[in-house]
Parts: structure tokens; sequence; C-alpha cells
């Protein structure tokens, strides 16, 4: 395990990873308006995260300014200018955004998954500009860590539904009810399904709610083995597009992060590992061919 997730890797793939997860967490950043975080009384702000040392509310322009200099960072991060410091600037800025927002409620999470990928690549160094190419162990182990972070984030996701409700999470009513909860969250000034017609015919009939919550578990608990092989990257990818988008269309949950974090890492490590995924393909280093 050691030896493949420090085996040597391209400089490239680095720089790309880094770059697409900079656009899912600006992407984050600008469309949502985090303003909404200074109308809440900050005795409502008890939820344990990483902001909770700030016990005050954050004045609307201060969020303002932390959601500018985040999307400032990204750009750098895009056009590869101080990308390194520039990458640390954007997630110090989501994170500390996204702490707030969820530290107040239900726990959400919404953005774990962004957030704990991302800061693989707050230590990890991309290649100079004229060495993309270049084959070495500090190019490898960040994207194979990356892979590693979504894998026990989704396993972990799916211990804990066994861990909490046993068997019971896909073989009772559970999902049924999940369903029912969402297609009644407007009276609780929730957001309403977008499919609610084919949630509420879910919800009527058992066996497809059984279904539903025994693929999302399955998934979960086997995502190891669909990112430990090159070939089975982007089914996953497909398959947790496919889980996530029925939590939005069915319940109206913004999980979005989450696929689009997968795809950001799992999409360019899907490729052959010498073949860039915007680049031209050129010749690796002598260093040695990359590790699949």
């Amino acid at each position: 395990m050691d030896e493949r997730l420090v085996a040597p890797g391209p400089g490239f793939r680095v720089v790309e990873i880094q770059v697409l997860l900079a656009a899912v967490v600006a992407l984050r950043l600008a469309t949502r308006d985090w303003t909404q975080i200074a109308e809440r009384p900050a005795a409502l702000r008890d939820g344990l995260t990483v902001m909770s040392w700030y016990t005050g509310t954050p004045p609307p322009w201060a969020l303002v300014a932390v959601q500018v200099v985040g999307l400032a960072c990204a750009l750098l991060v895009v056009a590869q200018r101080r990308p390194r410091l520039a990458f640390a600037g954007l997630w110090i800025a989501y994170t500390s955004l996204t702490a707030l927002w969820g530290s107040s409620g239900k726990v959400m999470h919404n953005d774990v998954l962004t957030v704990l990928v991302a800061a693989v690549f707050l230590v990890a160094a991309g290649p100079p500009r004229d060495a993309w190419a270049d084959v070495r162990v500090r190019y490898g182990w960040p994207p194979r860590t990356a892979l590693a972070v979504i894998a026990l984030v989704y396993v972990v996701s799916g211990a804990q539904k066994l861990v909490h409700s046993g068997p019971g999470w896909v073989f009772s009513d559970n999902m049924t009810w999940i369903l029912r909860l969402g297609l009644s969250a407007h009276l609780s000034g929730g957001a309403d399904p977008v499919a609610q017609d084919l949630a509420r015919t879910v919800a009527d009939h058992g066996w497809m709610s059984a279904s539903l919550a025994g693929g999302a578990l399955l998934l979960e608990l086997t995502a190891p083995l669909w990112l430990a092989v090159r070939r089975t990257r982007l089914l996953f990818v497909l398959s947790v597009t496919l889980m996530h988008g029925s939590i939005w269309l069915f319940i109206g949950l913004d999980y979005w992060a989450w696929p689009m974090t997968v795809a950001a890492v799992a999409v360019p490590m899907a490729l052959a590992p010498d073949r860039p995924l915007w680049r031209r393909r050129r010749a690796v280093s002598a260093a040695g061919a990359p590790r699949r």
C-alpha cells in the first residue's frame, strides 16, 4: 500500500487536479449567498467546527471580503501564478465560510469531502512550468492520496449508517420516511424536491425505497475497490453523480460538491499515466515511467 501511494507520478497530474479542485471550490464560493450567515444569531452557532473559536456574528462585508479573496485566489491557481500560496488562501477562505455556514442548525456535510480532499494539496508541490512531464515521487503521492481520502470518506459514510441503523437502514421503511420528509421540507422552510412526483412514487413502493438505499450503501462501502483500479474510476464518477443527483431530485439537498470533487480527482487519474488531461502528450522524463 505504501509503495503504491508514494510511487512516482507526472507533474502535470498534480497541476490538473489542483486546478480542477480550485474550479470546484470557486463554483461553491460564487453560488452561495454567504451574507446569510450574518442573519443568524451567534447563540445558534454552537456546532463544533474549525471556526468554533469565533463566538461573534461576522458582518456581511467581512463575509463578502472572504468570498472575494477566495475567488481571486482561485483565479491565481487556474492561471498557475503562485499556485501553492493561492491554493492555501482559497482553502482557508472556503473552509472558514463553510464552517460558519454549517455551525448552526442541523449539521450538514455538503462541503466536507471537498475541504478534506483539497487539504491534501496544501502540502503538495507542483512542477515548474518547463518540467510538467517530469516524473517524481513528490508528484505521485498527492493525486493518489486524494483518491485514498475520497475512498475513506465514502467508506466511513457507509459504515456510520450500519453502526447507527444496521441492516435496517436498507430493509426497513427508513428511506421511505426520508423521502416523505423531503416532500414536506417546505413546511419548515426547506427546499422542495425537484422531482416530487417521482419521489412520491418511490416512497409509495417499499422495494424501490429499499433498492435506492441499498444501492447507495453498497456504492459507499465499495468505493476503495472502484478507485483502486484506473479503468473503473470513471464508472465511480458516474455512479456517485447518479447517487447525489437522486438526493437532489428526491430530497432537495445540495450535495453537488461531492461528485464534482470526485470527478476533479478521478477523471484525470483514470487516464493513462503519461496522458495529460488538457496538454499535448509529451514524453515522460528519464526518471522512469509513472505507476498506474
